[in-house]
């Protein structure tokens, strides 16, 4: 007699469905990104948050597209020379919005766990309000909205890359449902650890 194996009615065919995750803190010490931003030395920290959609399968890779909001914890600190002047401001109530397109690619499996690299680009808003002090022939300290803190230097940054490089495992949860973790770069630095949600909403098999 041949006894059919049960079998889970995981979603083979490419669907949509929908994202979430959060990055504790990312940050970005030292000036060795200094240069990129047009800045003297950077010291730039806080939490992550991003939600968006999804298309995958649950036993395959993903690609997506998400809103990501980053804060900036008030100790984070920008300096920037100027011609005559040089600027250093403080994070007071500052966040960086913006949109990024990512790929996930398991490249093993164990089981219901997956391993792979999860990539992705995009580009965020500045937004919110710093202090700071401007240093010249004089002395002057401000409050301003976060890019025109930068006006006074002569350069305007409105908007900055974001994306991510990230190593991570996902496990299958239910029939549906897969929860990562990864850490690694995440631009405009790096992040320890990151955890992260994919729900595919097509028909199960």
């Amino acid at each position: 007699m041949v006894v059919p194996a049960p079998a889970h009615a995981q979603i083979d065919d490419t669907s949509w469905g929908i994202t979430g995750g959060v990055s504790p803190q990312w940050s970005m010490p030292g000036s060795w990104l200094a240069d990129l931003f047009d800045a003297t030395a950077l010291d730039v920290k806080g939490p992550e948050f991003r939600i968006g959609v999804i298309r995958g399968t649950t036993l395959g890779g993903e690609w997506g597209v998400s809103l990501v909001h980053k804060r900036l914890s008030k100790e984070s600190t920008v300096e920037i020379e100027g011609s005559s002047n040089l600027v250093t401001v403080v994070a007071d109530d500052a966040e960086m919005i913006g949109v990024e397109v990512h790929r996930f690619f398991p490249f093993a499996r164990a089981g219901r766990v997956q391993f792979g690299a999860n990539l992705g680009a995009g580009v965020a808003q500045l937004r919110g309000f710093v202090s700071g002090v401007q240093v010249g022939s004089t002395s002057t300290s401000f409050t301003l909205p976060f890019p025109e803190a930068f006006v006074v230097t002569g350069r305007e940054i409105d908007w900055l890359p974001v994306g991510r490089a990230e190593i991570g495992a996902a496990t299958l949860i239910g029939e549906r449902l897969k929860i990562r973790v990864s850490g690694g770069f995440n631009m405009p630095g790096f992040q320890v650890v990151s955890l992260s949600f994919s729900y595919l909403l097509g028909q199960d098999r």
